[in-house]
């Protein structure tokens, strides 16, 4: 499929078919990365900032930390 890059605004834009959207698993009003490479446009999903909240919603507090034993000492350590 060719398109032609169009004014918009003080800008240029390319308008996306719906199909190619939906073939690539983009939603409408989804925030994306663009940039550029070798002469290429490249527009990605962007990546979701997680907060800490987020991050730990699924930790229900089970971890025990254990010690690890990494066998006799082979220089001049000093533990």
């Amino acid at each position: 499929m060719t398109t032609a890059i169009q004014k918009w605004g003080n800008s240029q834009g390319v308008r996306l078919p719906k199909f190619i959207l939906e073939a690539a698993n983009f939603a409408e009003d989804e925030e994306i990365t663009v940039t550029a490479e070798n002469g290429k446009i490249i527009i990605s999903k962007a990546e979701k900032e997680i907060d800490i909240e987020e991050l730990f919603a699924n930790y229900d507090g089970d971890y025990k930390p254990t010690e690890i034993d990494w066998g006799e000492s082979a220089g001049k350590e000093v533990w």
